[in-house]
């Protein structure tokens, strides 16, 4: 069954080109920042927040997958996912910015994700332990925690989805 995003918002999803990662990084440093100061934590411990658009270009270089969400000429929230050769796609750095936050596009980059991936046979991912509103959305749309470790400030849960 397909992913049903939600239609709350006019958002275009597509796939970052070059020119947007500056942008996408912005949306992904203030959300994790907005995680930091919440958790009491410096944002600066976050490797999602001292990541750079270097980084980040690497990494799109080296195959992974880096969906924006637009309203407007705006990029509102980011996403990223990498397919290993076991069928499983890692999500990551889910980033929404704050005059968006639940009004459906975390929902949409996640809906995104596993559409863009109709070969995927199950979706890993991260948060924190303590995360509330993302673990929410996440078990809504069928993760489940399977391990809890140490991250870099505060525990983090490790949910999968497969795909039936």
């Amino acid at each position: 069954m397909a992913c049903l995003p939600d239609d709350r918002l006019d958002l275009v999803i597509e796939v970052a080109h070059a020119s947007d990662l500056a942008d996408a990084l912005a949306v992904q440093h203030a959300a994790f920042g907005r995680v930091a100061r919440m958790f009491g934590i410096p944002p600066e411990n976050l490797s999602a927040v001292r990541e750079t658009l270097q980084d980040l270009r690497a990494l799109r270089e080296a195959g992974a997958t880096i969906l924006v969400a637009r309203l407007g000429d705006r990029v509102v929230g980011t996403v990223r996912a990498t397919a290993r050769v076991d069928g499983t796609v890692d999500v990551g750095r889910l980033a929404v910015v704050a005059d968006a936050l639940r009004r459906g596009v975390g929902r949409s980059l996640m809906c995104a994700v596993e559409d863009r991936f109709p070969e995927a046979r199950r979706f890993e991912l991260f948060t924190g332990a303590e995360a509330t509103v993302p673990l929410a959305l996440y078990r809504s749309m069928g993760y489940r925690v399977i391990r809890t470790e140490p991250g870099d400030a505060v525990p983090i849960v490790w949910l999968a989805k497969d795909r039936t």
